[in-house]
């Protein structure tokens, strides 16, 4: 099983002196083989089997213009400890096979966000994700969270087989939530709150759903109305706002709702007060109904 608390390494990669892609062709799921420097065998045999190795590479242009930002690539685990070597590639010989968990569709499609530096594990090793900073104060687990949450609309369709699922759905899980200021509303959202039950939470709304989540307000379906683009796509609202103090998220906290109610979920009322999921759905003048895109 496969979770955020398995992202344990990050490493760079370059190919044709940062000119392409490095692993652009690699098919999602399926496996390959990782190249470290022919000077940093030892590095090669870091990571164990089942952990997760961020992949990172700056390119020098994209779509023909010059590219001055780091981009989060893949997600790979090694499936073998073996190093083996790679006889067409001199300067970076050692290899170890690892498997697809995710990859970046379009390749571009997660650029820095803006708060991590990658100074640290820019050097072709296997680093320790804490040597991910940055400059919002994440702490290291919630570092693991925010890489989890960049990438999961690109998880391999066959590993979300594969991803942790709480073995009590009515449990309660995660750590506590407020003792930390908080920031901008978006970034709180996304950072401060306890991701991994989110990320459990969508999982297993995802399981229930057949691969489809609908608002639980509107009904809106991603996946009917985008196509691919939309699979696994959906907001998570937290029921209780996180300004009314610390406390322990539970799976009731929850609730998956498209862009638009989410807004509406956070907009105030005349009185001060806001709507929850079942006012704004009582409130709503239809329940909206999508067809399929042609």
């Amino acid at each position: 099983m496969y979770s955020a608390e398995n992202i344990l390494w990050i490493k760079n990669v370059l190919r044709n002196q940062g000119m392409e892609w490095a692993y652009e062709n690699v098919v999602c799921d399926g496996t390959f083989l990782l190249n470290w420097p022919s000077t940093k065998r030892g590095s090669a045999g870091t990571a164990d089997i089942g952990d997760i190795i961020v992949l990172f590479q700056k390119v020098k242009r994209i779509n023909n213009r010059p590219n001055a930002l780091v981009h989060l690539t893949h997600l790979v685990s090694p499936v073998s400890a073996d190093i083996e070597t790679d006889p067409t590639s001199p300067t970076h010989q050692w290899c170890r096979r690892v498997r697809v968990i995710a990859k970046a569709d379009p390749i571009n499609a997660i650029p820095n966000p803006g708060y991590f530096n990658f100074f640290l594990p820019n050097r072709g090793l296997t680093n320790p994700i804490i040597n991910l900073e940055n400059n919002i104060n994440l702490s290291e687990t919630e570092t693991r969270d925010r890489v989890w949450q960049l990438f999961q609309p690109h998880i391999c369709p066959n590993i979300r087989l594969e991803l942790f699922i709480p073995p009590d759905p009515t449990g309660v899980y995660g750590e506590r939530e407020g003792d930390t200021v908080a920031r901008e509303h978006i970034l709180y959202e996304q950072t401060i709150r306890n991701s991994a039950i989110v990320v459990q939470a969508k999982e297993a709304a995802l399981r229930a759903g057949n691969g489809s989540i609908l608002c639980e307000c509107c009904h809106f379906d991603f996946l009917a109305a985008y196509g691919p683009i939309g699979a696994g796509f959906i907001e998570c609202h937290h029921k209780t706002h996180i300004a009314h103090g610390p406390r322990i998220t539970t799976l009731a906290d929850l609730a998956f709702v498209c862009s638009n109610c989410h807004r509406m979920l956070h907009r105030k009322l005349d009185d001060g007060s806001y709507h929850t999921v079942e006012t704004l759905k009582a409130a709503m003048q239809f329940t909206y109904q999508h067809a399929p895109v042609p």
